[in-house]
């Protein structure tokens, strides 16, 4: 393991000490009364008096004058790491740790408002930024080896101190005390202890889940956390270290962290993400502007960080003892970042790539106190943590409301909650939405995304049915016994002379309502214009659908997806004529999709469809150009 200090020195003042001393009191009075009258003409003459100076910090990473700093009057510094590809960051105490490398891992400690190198050394083993083994403490760290199959103690120079040989039958990956006095671990049949000062390895709980391992040790090591599987089959069970009681159970994704206020919890819920914390006694959830951003707490700050990626890379930061969006950052052309920590009291370090830089950018970004970036936010954006059991029954009264309004706007009926639970098909199963915040988000999404229709294309498209309905679930789930996907993110189907849409909210939603609503509008194209009879002389020769949703789930799309070739949006497109043609009518009619269109092929599709909607509505006459029609070749 190779290890080099990056410390640089200063020089020091002092003054020599020695065995004689003055014999002469009148002359070092004669020189304390100069000394003082010197000070006190600098004084006069609107001077300070000479003061001993601390040496500059090294430049370190820090990029002075940058356009971001500039532009945000400070609230933002620069620090390319130009040399260090950066896979993860951890705040240690008023540094920051930075993990680098593919292959083996380099660490590297950050110190000081310049961010300069003040120690490094290559690990034998490649570290994962999450690892839960690598516990940063006041006066060094330790991690776990694998290929050496020890746990590492380094102190706050990097500088290995002691090794602990794994114990026998380890399964995953040991955690050390923040002591040092005991390790922690699993074996294939328990959760186990080892006592350094007694040699005592003692069992905590018996526990034989395959491939079971510990993922975090909390609260001044009171609590364990277990984890066995993968996925949505994961499972998260939190132990008391002292007795083997379980504390908290959950199964599935799941990030914990804790801190001096408490707890704090983030993992997946529907479309969205509970972000929950409490102090045991009472839980409360974070319920950001954008509800579909991935969220990282800070316990150091009681705070909480949201990262939204779009053509900008947007972070707000919450103080969760108020519930306020204190501060806000924009990032022009970033990628999601790899961490974000706090290291001090105002300020929050996010670590990304630059394309400006070409490289792993650390950005220091003042949250609070001065050249802050602070936002004029009134909101409160935290509340009561809701449940399925127990939801928010008078906002879902709201819902209600909103729903009703928009179905007598457009002449069709909204369905939320259990309402929209009461009518799924047999081929599907529908999970409730409960959340209050995403419905209503949904529903006003909802009416925008209707508004963009004509009146007289819903009112037709309606005519054929006893009515059309527009179900807002959680989840739609099938099964290939039922000859259904697994899952959907929108279906459309006919009961008792109606036709109804389910469509599973989130970020999928927009597409999913313009994919369905057009297999409803189907029945009036097919009625009212010969235009898509000869549909498959479309396409390329020698291609033929698969009239088979389970067996095309398994289809390659080959040379028909080829940008210069394209024929098809993607494979499932391929699965039916109707799945083509809605394929094409959900990407015509949302953004960023004028790529899709380029082909002859997939030009003339497009046109077909238009020129199908316009015959079948009577719109032929009509001027305007419609949002299906905004990738149409001039």
């Amino acid at each position: 393991m190779a290890h080099k200090a990056l410390t640089q020195g200063g020089s020091r003042h002092g003054t020599a000490s020695g065995n004689s001393r003055s014999t002469r009191p009148a002359a070092l009075g004669r020189r304390l009364f100069l000394l003082l009258a010197l000070a006190l003409l600098l004084a006069g003459c609107g001077g300070e008096a000479p003061r001993e100076t601390e040496p500059a910090q090294p430049q370190g990473y820090y990029r002075p004058d940058t356009a971001l700093e500039s532009g945000t009057g400070g609230g933002v510094r620069v620090y390319p790491l130009e040399d260090l590809p950066a896979t993860g960051m951890r705040a240690w105490g008023e540094d920051l740790l930075i993990l680098s490398g593919n292959t083996r891992t380099t660490l590297t400690l950050l110190r000081g408002q310049t961010l300069y190198p003040a120690a490094q050394t290559e690990l034998d083993c490649v570290l994962e930024p999450e690892d839960p083994s690598l516990v940063l403490l006041n006066d060094g760290l330790s991690y776990y080896d694998s290929r050496a199959g020890e746990t590492v103690v380094l102190d706050r120079e990097l500088t290995p101190t002691r090794r602990i040989q794994s114990p026998e039958g380890l399964s995953g990956s040991p955690i050390l005390s923040r002591d040092g006095n005991r390790l922690y671990y699993c074996t294939a049949e328990a959760v186990m202890v080892w006592d350094f000062g007694t040699g005592i390895r003692r069992q905590i709980r018996q526990s034989a889940l395959p491939g079971q391992t510990l993922a975090g040790l909390f609260r001044e090591d009171e609590l364990l956390w277990l984890t066995a599987g993968e996925g949505a089959d994961r499972r998260n069970i939190l132990l008391r270290t002292d007795t083997g009681a379980a504390e908290y159970t959950r199964n599935g994704q799941l990030t914990l962290a804790f801190g001096e206020a408490g707890y704090y919890a983030d993992y997946p819920t529907g479309a969205t993400r509970a972000m929950a914390f409490g102090d045991g006694t009472q839980t409360q959830a974070l319920t950001p502007r954008d509800l579909w951003a991935r969220c990282v707490f800070l316990p150091r700050s009681h705070a909480a960080v949201t990262v939204t990626q779009g053509q900008t890379l947007t972070l707000d930061y919450y103080d969760l003892a108020t519930g306020r969006r204190c501060s806000s950052l924009t990032l022009p052309g970033q990628e999601a970042p790899a961490a974000a920590v706090s290291a001090g009291a105002e300020a929050v370090y996010v670590l990304a790539r630059s394309d400006d830089w070409n490289a792993m950018t650390i950005y220091r970004w003042q949250v609070l106190g001065e050249n802050a970036l602070a936002v004029a936010d009134q909101t409160c954006y935290t509340g009561p943590f809701y449940t399925a059991q127990a939801p928010d029954y008078e906002g879902l009264e709201r819902c209600r409301n909103q729903a009703a309004r928009i179905s007598r706007r457009f002449g069709l009926e909204v369905l939320v909650w259990e309402d929209a639970m009461a009518v799924q098909p047999w081929d599907y199963d529908f999970q409730a939405e409960y959340l209050v915040p995403v419905l209503e988000q949904e529903l006003a999404s909802l009416e925008q995304r209707l508004e963009n229709y004509p009146k007289t294309v819903l009112e037709q498209t309606a005519s054929h049915f006893a009515g059309v309905k527009i179900c807002l679930v959680r989840r739609l789930t099938g099964s290939a016994e039922a000859g259904s996907l697994d899952v959907a993110t929108g279906i459309q189907f006919f009961e008792e002379d109606y036709a109804y849409i389910a469509l599973a909210v989130g970020p999928t939603s927009e597409k999913g309502l313009y994919h369905e609503l057009y297999h409803v509008m189907q029945t009036h194209l097919l009625t009212h214009s010969t235009v898509l009879d000869q549909w498959e002389d479309l396409n390329p020769p020698g291609f033929f659908y698969d009239y088979d949703y389970v067996a095309n789930a398994e289809r390659y799309g080959g040379v028909f997806l080829e940008e210069e070739n394209r024929a098809f949006v993607d494979t499932y497109s391929m699965s039916y004529p109707k799945e083509d043609q809605a394929r094409i009518l959900e990407n015509a009619m949302t953004a960023g999709n004028a790529d899709l269109f380029q082909t002859p092929v997939m030009a003339k599709k497009l046109q077909t469809l238009c020129q199908s909607i316009r015959q079948a509505y009577g719109l032929e006459d009509d001027p305007e150009t419609y949002l299906w029609e905004q990738y149409l070749s001039p």
